[in-house]
Protein backbone atom coordinates (compact mmCIF):
# COMPACT_ATOMS: atom_id res chain seq x y z
CA UNK A 1 0.00 0.00 0.00
CA UNK A 2 0.91 3.64 -0.42
CA UNK A 3 2.34 4.23 2.96
CA UNK A 4 4.40 6.92 4.37
CA UNK A 5 5.94 5.35 7.92
CA UNK A 6 7.93 2.71 8.64
CA UNK A 7 11.00 2.51 11.44
CA UNK A 8 14.61 2.23 10.25
CA UNK A 9 15.23 -1.39 11.99
CA UNK A 10 16.87 -3.70 9.79
CA UNK A 11 15.71 -6.65 9.42
CA UNK A 12 18.63 -8.54 10.66
CA UNK A 13 19.09 -12.19 10.19
CA UNK A 14 19.58 -11.96 14.36
CA UNK A 15 15.50 -10.81 14.80
CA UNK A 16 14.35 -13.51 12.16
CA UNK A 17 16.40 -15.77 14.53
CA UNK A 18 14.43 -14.19 18.10
CA UNK A 19 11.30 -14.46 16.21
CA UNK A 20 11.53 -17.74 14.75
CA UNK A 21 14.29 -19.82 16.26
CA UNK A 22 17.15 -21.48 15.50
CA UNK A 23 16.24 -22.92 11.77
CA UNK A 24 16.23 -19.56 11.07
CA UNK A 25 20.15 -19.25 10.66
CA UNK A 26 19.98 -22.28 8.41
CA UNK A 27 17.14 -20.62 5.93
CA UNK A 28 17.28 -16.76 6.26
CA UNK A 29 15.40 -16.11 3.58
CA UNK A 30 12.39 -18.49 4.86
CA UNK A 31 12.38 -16.17 8.16
CA UNK A 32 12.36 -12.84 6.16
CA UNK A 33 9.34 -14.29 3.74
CA UNK A 34 7.59 -15.23 7.02
CA UNK A 35 7.86 -11.72 8.57
CA UNK A 36 6.47 -10.09 5.37
CA UNK A 37 3.79 -12.19 5.11
CA UNK A 38 2.36 -9.98 7.95
CA UNK A 39 3.52 -6.70 6.59
CA UNK A 40 1.07 -8.07 3.31
CA UNK A 41 -1.63 -9.18 5.73
CA UNK A 42 -1.57 -5.81 7.82
CA UNK A 43 -1.37 -3.79 4.54
CA UNK A 44 -4.46 -5.49 3.38
CA UNK A 45 -6.42 -4.74 6.17
CA UNK A 46 -5.06 -1.01 6.27
CA UNK A 47 -5.72 -0.23 2.93
CA UNK A 48 -9.20 -1.10 3.53
CA UNK A 49 -9.56 0.98 6.19
CA UNK A 50 -7.47 4.00 5.00
CA UNK A 51 -9.75 3.92 1.62
CA UNK A 52 -13.62 3.17 3.25
CA UNK A 53 -12.60 6.08 6.03
CA UNK A 54 -11.35 8.52 3.98
CA UNK A 55 -13.57 11.33 4.12
CA UNK A 56 -13.20 11.46 8.17
CA UNK A 57 -9.30 12.06 8.17
CA UNK A 58 -7.71 15.83 6.96
CA UNK A 59 -4.52 14.20 5.65
CA UNK A 60 -5.04 12.07 2.61
CA UNK A 61 -2.63 9.70 0.20
CA UNK A 62 -3.21 7.71 -3.12
CA UNK A 63 -3.31 4.05 -1.67
CA UNK A 64 -1.85 1.82 -4.41
CA UNK A 65 -1.28 -2.01 -3.04
CA UNK A 66 2.39 -1.58 -3.31
CA UNK A 67 4.82 -2.23 -0.63
CA UNK A 68 8.49 -0.36 -0.54
CA UNK A 69 11.62 -1.38 0.82
CA UNK A 70 15.00 0.22 0.37
CA UNK A 71 18.25 -0.96 0.55
CA UNK A 72 19.34 0.90 3.96
CA UNK A 73 17.21 -1.31 5.89
CA UNK A 74 19.10 -4.74 5.68
CA UNK A 75 22.12 -5.80 6.45
CA UNK A 76 24.90 -5.99 3.49
CA UNK A 77 24.27 -9.99 3.71
CA UNK A 78 20.74 -9.86 2.76
CA UNK A 79 20.60 -6.44 0.72
CA UNK A 80 23.03 -8.20 -1.88
CA UNK A 81 20.74 -10.34 -3.29
CA UNK A 82 17.11 -7.90 -3.01
CA UNK A 83 18.43 -4.82 -4.75
CA UNK A 84 19.17 -5.92 -7.53
CA UNK A 85 17.07 -3.35 -9.63
CA UNK A 86 17.60 -0.69 -7.90
CA UNK A 87 18.15 0.86 -3.72
CA UNK A 88 14.15 1.07 -3.28
CA UNK A 89 11.79 -2.10 -4.88
CA UNK A 90 8.62 -3.47 -4.54
CA UNK A 91 8.95 -5.90 -1.39
CA UNK A 92 5.39 -7.33 -1.97
CA UNK A 93 1.98 -6.07 -3.19
CA UNK A 94 -1.83 -6.28 -1.56
CA UNK A 95 -3.70 -9.06 -3.54
CA UNK A 96 -6.42 -7.66 -5.90
CA UNK A 97 -4.64 -4.08 -5.61
CA UNK A 98 -4.25 -1.87 -8.29
CA UNK A 99 -0.96 -2.31 -8.29
CA UNK A 100 -1.56 -5.87 -8.01
CA UNK A 101 -3.79 -5.38 -11.59
CA UNK A 102 -1.12 -3.60 -13.04
CA UNK A 103 1.11 -6.82 -13.42
CA UNK A 104 3.87 -5.13 -10.77
CA UNK A 105 6.49 -7.23 -9.25
CA UNK A 106 8.26 -7.99 -6.09
CA UNK A 107 11.73 -6.89 -7.17
CA UNK A 108 10.88 -4.31 -9.78
CA UNK A 109 13.12 -1.29 -8.77
CA UNK A 110 11.18 2.38 -8.41
CA UNK A 111 13.18 5.01 -10.58
CA UNK A 112 10.57 7.84 -10.32
CA UNK A 113 7.91 8.99 -9.03
CA UNK A 114 5.88 11.27 -11.05
CA UNK A 115 8.48 13.76 -11.81
CA UNK A 116 10.16 12.55 -8.97
CA UNK A 117 13.52 10.55 -9.85
CA UNK A 118 13.94 8.43 -7.09
CA UNK A 119 17.90 8.69 -7.27
CA UNK A 120 17.22 12.41 -5.79
CA UNK A 121 15.41 11.43 -3.12
CA UNK A 122 16.97 12.17 0.25
CA UNK A 123 16.44 10.99 3.77
CA UNK A 124 14.17 12.34 6.48
CA UNK A 125 15.93 12.64 9.25
CA UNK A 126 17.14 8.90 10.58
CA UNK A 127 14.15 7.11 8.26
CA UNK A 128 15.35 4.82 5.60
CA UNK A 129 15.24 5.97 2.21
CA UNK A 130 11.91 3.93 1.67
CA UNK A 131 9.82 6.54 3.67
CA UNK A 132 11.02 9.73 1.57
CA UNK A 133 9.58 7.71 -1.43
CA UNK A 134 6.24 7.16 -0.06
CA UNK A 135 6.37 10.98 0.94
CA UNK A 136 6.66 11.53 -2.17
CA UNK A 137 4.08 9.38 -3.48
CA UNK A 138 1.62 10.76 -0.88
CA UNK A 139 1.60 14.20 -1.93
CA UNK A 140 -0.09 13.25 -5.13
CA UNK A 141 -2.55 12.58 -3.38
CA UNK A 142 -5.83 14.14 -5.49
CA UNK A 143 -4.74 12.78 -8.79
CA UNK A 144 -7.06 9.86 -10.53
CA UNK A 145 -3.63 8.20 -11.67
CA UNK A 146 0.07 7.98 -10.54
CA UNK A 147 2.57 7.74 -13.27
CA UNK A 148 5.20 5.37 -11.60
CA UNK A 149 8.52 3.97 -13.53
CA UNK A 150 9.99 1.03 -12.79
CA UNK A 151 13.30 -1.22 -13.68
CA UNK A 152 12.96 -4.55 -14.38
CA UNK A 153 15.88 -7.06 -15.81
CA UNK A 154 17.55 -3.93 -17.12
CA UNK A 155 14.09 -2.40 -19.18
CA UNK A 156 12.60 0.47 -17.92
CA UNK A 157 8.79 0.70 -17.94
CA UNK A 158 6.26 3.43 -16.92
CA UNK A 159 2.50 2.66 -15.25
CA UNK A 160 -0.62 4.45 -14.44
CA UNK A 161 -1.53 3.15 -11.78
CA UNK A 162 -5.48 4.23 -10.87
CA UNK A 163 -5.71 4.72 -6.66
CA UNK A 164 -7.89 5.55 -4.55
CA UNK A 165 -7.65 8.07 -1.76
CA UNK A 166 -6.83 7.15 1.65
CA UNK A 167 -6.66 8.31 4.76
CA UNK A 168 -2.74 9.61 5.22
CA UNK A 169 -0.17 6.75 7.15
CA UNK A 170 2.34 4.70 7.00
CA UNK A 171 1.79 1.34 8.07
CA UNK A 172 4.24 -1.60 8.70
CA UNK A 173 4.78 -4.61 11.08
CA UNK A 174 7.10 -3.71 14.19
CA UNK A 175 10.55 -6.47 14.07
CA UNK A 176 9.53 -7.03 17.61
CA UNK A 177 8.14 -10.42 19.05
CA UNK A 178 5.48 -8.90 21.45
CA UNK A 179 1.76 -8.05 21.66
CA UNK A 180 2.12 -4.21 20.88
CA UNK A 181 0.78 -1.90 18.35
CA UNK A 182 1.11 1.80 18.29
CA UNK A 183 0.38 5.15 15.96
CA UNK A 184 2.79 8.47 16.35
CA UNK A 185 -0.16 10.55 13.90
CA UNK A 186 2.13 9.73 10.80
CA UNK A 187 3.24 6.08 11.54
CA UNK A 188 0.91 2.92 12.46
CA UNK A 189 3.16 0.16 13.40
CA UNK A 190 2.00 -3.09 14.66
CA UNK A 191 4.02 -5.58 16.55
CA UNK A 192 5.17 -9.22 14.58
CA UNK A 193 4.25 -11.36 17.45
CA UNK A 194 0.77 -9.45 17.80
CA UNK A 195 -0.22 -9.76 14.28
CA UNK A 196 1.09 -13.55 13.95
CA UNK A 197 -1.44 -14.44 16.67
CA UNK A 198 -4.34 -12.56 15.73
CA UNK A 199 -7.25 -13.40 13.38
CA UNK A 200 -7.51 -11.05 10.66
CA UNK A 201 -11.04 -10.00 12.16
CA UNK A 202 -8.61 -9.43 15.48
CA UNK A 203 -5.85 -7.76 13.52
CA UNK A 204 -8.31 -4.97 12.16
CA UNK A 205 -9.62 -4.19 15.65
CA UNK A 206 -6.10 -3.64 16.44
CA UNK A 207 -5.59 -1.47 13.41
CA UNK A 208 -8.63 0.50 13.97
CA UNK A 209 -7.73 1.39 17.70
CA UNK A 210 -4.19 2.63 16.14
CA UNK A 211 -6.16 4.42 13.23
CA UNK A 212 -8.92 6.18 15.86
CA UNK A 213 -5.67 7.66 17.24
CA UNK A 214 -4.77 9.12 13.79
CA UNK A 215 -8.11 10.40 12.30
CA UNK A 216 -8.55 11.71 15.79
CA UNK A 217 -5.33 13.51 15.68
CA UNK A 218 -4.39 12.91 19.26
CA UNK A 219 -0.79 13.10 18.85
CA UNK A 220 -0.95 17.13 17.61
CA UNK A 221 -3.40 17.68 20.67
CA UNK A 222 -1.39 15.45 23.36
CA UNK A 223 1.61 17.76 22.32
CA UNK A 224 -0.20 21.16 22.75
CA UNK A 225 -1.02 20.43 25.82
CA UNK A 226 2.22 19.88 27.02
CA UNK A 227 1.34 15.71 27.88
CA UNK A 228 4.41 13.61 28.25
CA UNK A 229 4.31 9.57 27.55
CA UNK A 230 6.63 7.01 29.43
CA UNK A 231 6.81 7.01 33.12
CA UNK A 232 5.30 10.47 34.01
CA UNK A 233 2.73 9.60 31.83
CA UNK A 234 1.57 7.49 34.70
CA UNK A 235 1.00 10.30 36.48
CA UNK A 236 -1.70 13.46 37.43
CA UNK A 237 -2.92 15.75 34.54
CA UNK A 238 -0.76 13.10 32.00
CA UNK A 239 -1.72 9.81 33.30
CA UNK A 240 -6.04 11.59 32.87
CA UNK A 241 -5.55 12.61 29.24
CA UNK A 242 -3.31 9.69 28.37
CA UNK A 243 -6.29 7.57 29.46
CA UNK A 244 -8.71 10.15 27.63
CA UNK A 245 -7.19 9.33 23.79
CA UNK A 246 -7.40 5.77 24.13
CA UNK A 247 -11.18 5.71 24.92
CA UNK A 248 -11.58 7.69 22.14
CA UNK A 249 -9.74 5.63 20.05
CA UNK A 250 -11.61 2.72 21.21
CA UNK A 251 -15.10 4.28 20.58
CA UNK A 252 -13.88 5.80 17.38
CA UNK A 253 -12.21 2.16 15.72
CA UNK A 254 -16.35 0.56 15.62
CA UNK A 255 -16.38 3.36 13.49
CA UNK A 256 -13.99 2.69 11.18
CA UNK A 257 -14.92 -0.81 11.29
CA UNK A 258 -18.32 -0.71 10.34
CA UNK A 259 -17.10 1.97 7.02
CA UNK A 260 -14.66 -1.17 6.09
CA UNK A 261 -17.68 -3.20 5.99
CA UNK A 262 -16.82 -5.05 9.58
CA UNK A 263 -18.86 -6.06 12.33
CA UNK A 264 -17.87 -3.34 14.72
CA UNK A 265 -19.32 -6.25 17.37
CA UNK A 266 -15.94 -7.91 16.43
CA UNK A 267 -14.03 -5.40 18.79
CA UNK A 268 -16.05 -5.61 22.40
CA UNK A 269 -15.26 -9.35 21.64
CA UNK A 270 -11.43 -9.25 20.75
CA UNK A 271 -10.93 -7.27 23.91
CA UNK A 272 -12.78 -10.75 25.77
CA UNK A 273 -10.29 -12.80 24.38
CA UNK A 274 -7.00 -14.28 25.88
CA UNK A 275 -5.30 -12.57 23.17
CA UNK A 276 -7.30 -9.43 23.84
CA UNK A 277 -6.54 -9.33 27.42
CA UNK A 278 -2.72 -10.39 26.97
CA UNK A 279 -2.58 -7.31 24.61
CA UNK A 280 -4.33 -5.34 26.68
CA UNK A 281 -1.42 -5.73 29.47
CA UNK A 282 -2.98 -8.00 31.75
CA UNK A 283 -1.87 -7.73 35.45
CA UNK A 284 1.15 -5.43 33.88
CA UNK A 285 -1.22 -2.92 32.32
CA UNK A 286 -0.25 0.57 32.46
CA UNK A 287 -2.79 3.17 34.33
CA UNK A 288 -3.08 5.08 31.14
CA UNK A 289 -5.47 1.86 29.97
CA UNK A 290 -8.61 0.84 30.90
CA UNK A 291 -8.81 -3.09 32.01
CA UNK A 292 -9.70 -5.15 28.85
CA UNK A 293 -13.36 -6.13 29.84
CA UNK A 294 -13.98 -2.34 30.59
CA UNK A 295 -12.90 -1.01 27.52
CA UNK A 296 -15.13 -3.93 26.09
CA UNK A 297 -17.87 -2.61 27.77
CA UNK A 298 -17.21 1.06 26.12
CA UNK A 299 -17.20 0.29 23.20
CA UNK A 300 -20.47 -1.84 23.41
CA UNK A 301 -22.02 1.26 24.67
CA UNK A 302 -20.48 3.60 21.90
CA UNK A 303 -22.47 0.91 19.52
CA UNK A 304 -25.83 0.91 21.13
CA UNK A 305 -25.60 4.89 21.20
CA UNK A 306 -24.38 5.42 18.36
CA UNK A 307 -24.60 2.49 15.04
CA UNK A 308 -27.20 0.88 16.22
CA UNK A 309 -27.90 -2.43 14.08
CA UNK A 310 -24.27 -1.68 13.22
CA UNK A 311 -24.93 0.13 9.88
CA UNK A 312 -22.77 2.06 8.21
CA UNK A 313 -21.92 4.43 6.29
CA UNK A 314 -21.60 6.03 10.06
CA UNK A 315 -20.01 9.39 10.96
CA UNK A 316 -19.18 10.34 14.11
CA UNK A 317 -19.00 13.88 14.50
CA UNK A 318 -19.52 13.37 18.28
CA UNK A 319 -15.71 12.73 18.39
CA UNK A 320 -14.28 14.57 14.73
CA UNK A 321 -15.86 17.11 16.69
CA UNK A 322 -12.81 17.48 19.46
CA UNK A 323 -10.11 17.54 17.12
CA UNK A 324 -10.55 21.52 17.08
CA UNK A 325 -11.22 21.63 20.90
CA UNK A 326 -8.25 21.68 23.87
CA UNK A 327 -8.28 18.69 26.08
CA UNK A 328 -10.68 19.91 29.61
Amino acid sequence: MARPMYSSAKFAITFAAMVLGQQVAAQPSDALATLLAQDVRLAAVADQMLVANNALCRLHMPVTGLIFHSRDQYSADVAGTRFVNGAIVIEAIVPGSTADSAGLMAGDGLVSIGSQQTGDLVKLEDNPLRDSAYSALADLQGQPEIALTFTRAGREFTVNLPAPQGCRALVEIRSLNDLSARSDGRVIQVSYGLAAEASDAELAVVFAHEMGHLVLEHRRRLEAAGVEKGFFGEFGKNQRLNRQVEVEADRMSVHLLANAGYDPAIAPAFWRTSLGRRAGGGLLRSSTYPSPETRAQLIEREISDYLGAGSAPTWPGHLLGRRDTGFD
